[in-house]
């Protein structure tokens, strides 16, 4: 009976040893998961900044790019003005050879 009770009484022991490190699992557990959940959290963080940012700049480009545009166009136009006025004044110019040439 004595050696019983002190089986039981071991087993008793390692049960409550079980349970404490099985607590301790535990606490170390939701510990991590804890940090996981924060570390997550900020990488989330962290992207979205990264995010409003990248958007920012796109934006910005994107206008700057825009209005760059619109001053080639106005100057394409602009060159188009010229050539259209350097012909006129080309064409008469040799009108006024021909016409000259022609009253001699």
């Amino acid at each position: 009976m004595a050696d019983l009770e002190s089986r039981v009484g071991t087993l008793e022991d390692r049960v409550t040893d079980l349970d404490i490190r099985f607590e301790r699992v535990m606490t170390r557990l939701d510990t991590f998961i804890e940090e996981s959940r924060a570390a997550r959290e900020r990488q989330d963080a962290d992207m979205r900044e990264f995010r409003e940012k990248h958007d920012a700049d796109m934006r910005e480009f994107r206008e700057k790019h825009d209005a760059d545009m619109r001053e080639i166009r106005q100057n394409i136009d602009g060159m188009g003005k010229h050539v259209r006025n350097m012909s006129a004044a080309t064409i008469l110019g040799i009108a006024a050879i021909v016409v000259a040439v022609l009253l001699k």
